[in-house]
């Protein structure tokens, strides 16, 4: 998407590494923007949270997850939109359309955040509690890294079906599950950058603080899509939906536009 232009590419799009840094030197300023807004709705949850840690208290910090799941679901939900809007080179102003994505997804964005913030709280508490304990056995760090990696695969999923979809959540939930293994080497892949991220990210706070400001979620959550959009693509076919809705709309406006003449 060239998010503030409204003029289409005709080139063949660039793949891999050109393809990242081609999003980023025409998209850049709408995915940071989204990213910050992403920031600041996860921020009074992710507060509780972390007191919740500092405090001791296993409950607030699976509180304070559900809280930044739920507030911060429609501004991930948001950002999710404008990098998707970028993947398919969709043109239109970043604005306009990230608020009319906001309002059209933030219900159905609540339960799948409040569900991400709970895996989030709880999994920070348990690590953190394993890592308190001094005598957690080899197997059980095995087990507590593989079931992160697959609810991070599982949710990637998830969350990316959410402004593409008005599904019932279980048809979601089932749908990633049924991605989640139909192209596995892409959840692998997108399931090792988020969880080496955030996991860098949460590992060395307060010294990344900077990093999450300046990358935010929009910089792993934009690697993570451009590795399962493919997936998205051939199970949706979006582009090809969205251009007949598009080709549908212009020719709906030509028919208004055009003259009328009395017989």
């Amino acid at each position: 998407m060239s998010n503030e232009t409204n003029e289409t590419p005709v080139q063949g799009r660039k793949v891999g590494i050109a393809r990242f840094f081609e999003l980023l030197g025409r998209d850049l300023w709408p995915l940071y923007k989204s990213g910050i807004l992403c920031v600041l709705g996860f921020l009074p949850g992710t507060a509780l949270a972390v007191f919740g840690m500092m405090a001791g208290s296993a409950l607030l910090t699976v509180v304070g997850g559900v809280v930044g799941g739920l507030v911060g679901g429609p501004f991930l939900s948001g950002m999710i939109d404008t990098v998707l809007r970028a993947l398919r080179d969709e043109p239109g102003y970043w604005w306009n359309t990230y608020k009319r994505a906001w309002k059209q997804n933030w219900r159905q964005s609540l339960v799948p955040g409040a569900l991400l913030g709970l895996f989030v709280g709880s999994w920070a508490w348990m690590l953190r509690a394993q890592a308190e304990s001094g005598n957690t056995s080899t197997a059980l760090w095995v087990a507590s890294f593989a079931g992160i990696f697959v609810c991070t695969g599982f949710f990637t999923w998830l969350l990316a079906q959410v402004p593409l979809v008005d599904l019932p959540l279980a048809q979601i939930a089932k749908n990633a599950g049924l991605m989640f293994f139909g192209f596995f080497p892409r959840t692998a892949a997108a399931a090792l950058v988020l969880a080496l991220y955030w996991g860098a990210t949460l590992l060395y706070l307060p010294a990344t603080i900077l990093t999450i400001l300046a990358f935010g979620f929009w910089l792993p959550v934009t690697i993570a899509l451009m590795i399962v959009y493919p997936g998205l693509e051939k199970v949706f076919k979006l582009e090809e939906t969205i251009n007949a809705r598009r080709a549908a709309e212009i020719e709906e406006r030509m028919a208004q536009n055009q003259p009328k003449f009395d017989q």
